[in-house]
């Protein structure tokens, strides 16, 4: 790391709003508070130092330590280029830059950065130690899923199956495709969707879908979906804002919704998901309702997850209120594999409960 004397000479000899020695004074006092766990403080006193001279190499190195912290990955990745930009041979911006691409996923890309780093730098030897016991992510996910239902009064069970294939090109994007299989009230839809889903900027992702079905009963004969989610807040207590809208058209005429939400971490293992669901019929009368789910990790291979809802669905081709409580468990059976159960009851406005259990197998490949 460059001294506070070669700091001092790296500062222009004015340095408006600051001389030099406060400059000097707000970078130590920024490394104390990254030092101390306190990376907030640190990027906000670093903020007037790089300010004052953008090519000092030192500032942007720990405003990018204090950016990673905070999960800042695309504003901690320019910091660090900046920093290599005026020294090239600053091994602690490339070890910060492996940090961005492990953080990512992308195992590959991490040791790349790493290869121009000497064998000597002990930073660089734990993280290429950490990196070599990381399998390479899956680019492929496939995941099967069928369930069946139990249907109060005379009407038939209800049969489902779901296959869905997702490719990674990157590890910010994905592209995916499904096919729904669905026999209710003894007719059969058969459904089909493509997604895209990006990263947009740090903590903030966006998606859109379009689905169709040839000639269905209650299954939308086409539909777009639209939204995304923004993580306002990192770390073990995270926030995260989430937001879906759709616009479909049923055998009675369009239907819209727009769902709200919010994502609450609780130490890491245990998050809150709530929804806000507001659907548009065919006649432009709004209805709304809202969902409440809790997920646990309660080990590294087990997650459950349980929740309740009460809001407008269109699962029978029309807008209904439903009444549902459900809750299931996910258990990774290997890094590659991971086996989900469910179980739902709901109290469907048409009269008529509906019991559903559900069993699915999702593939890494």
């Amino acid at each position: 790391m460059i001294s506070a004397a070669a700091l001092l000479l790296a500062l222009p000899i004015a340095a408006p709003p600051q001389d030099q020695a406060s400059v000097a004074d707000l970078y130590q006092s920024a490394v104390s508070a990254r030092l101390a766990g306190d990376p907030a403080r640190a990027v906000a006193l670093l903020r007037p130092v790089v300010a004052a001279n953008p090519r000092n190499p030192d500032a942007q190195v720990q405003l990018g330590l204090a950016q990673l912290a905070l999960g800042q990955l695309d504003a901690a990745e320019a910091a660090f280029r900046a920093a290599l930009t005026v020294a090239p041979d600053y091994n602690d911006a490339r070890v910060g830059l492996a940090r961005i691409a492990q953080r990512r996923g992308d195992i590959a890309g991490a040791r790349r950065a790493l290869e121009p780093v000497d064998e000597t730098n002990a930073d660089a030897a734990e993280l290429r130690r950490q990196l070599a016991t990381e399998p390479l992510p899956a680019r492929w996910q496939i995941d099967l899923e069928t369930s069946l239902s139990d249907l109060s009064g005379p009407q038939p069970d209800w049969t489902e199956a779901v296959a869905q294939l997702r490719y990674r090109p990157s590890p910010s994007t994905a592209i995916g495709a499904r096919i729904e299989y669905a026999r209710r009230f003894g007719r059969t839809d058969v459904y089909g969707e493509a997604l895209l889903e990006g990263a947009l900027g740090d903590g903030l992702r966006g998606y859109l879908s379009f689905g169709a079905a040839a000639d269905p009963d209650f299954r939308p004969q086409w539909q777009i979906g639209l939204g995304g989610s923004a993580r306002v807040h990192s770390g073990p207590y995270a926030t995260v804002l989430i937001l879906d809208a759709r616009q479909a058209r049923l055998a009675l005429g369009d239907v819209q919704s727009v769902s709200p939400g919010i994502e609450q971490y609780l130490g890491g293992r245990f998050w809150i998901t709530a929804r806000w669901i507001n659907l548009f019929d065919e006649d432009g009368r709004h209805q709304s309702g809202y969902l409440l789910r809790g997920d646990l990790q309660a080990s590294d291979p087990l997650r459950l997850f349980f929740g309740y809802s009460d809001a407008p669905d269109t699962d029978e081709g029309i807008v209904i209120p439903v009444r549902s409580v459900f809750g299931g468990v996910s258990i990774d059976l290997s890094p590659r594999a991971t086996l989900r159960l469910s179980l739902a009851h709901e109290d469907r406005a048409t009269g008529a409960d509906r019991t559903q259990f559900g069993v699915g197998t999702g593939f890494r490949f």
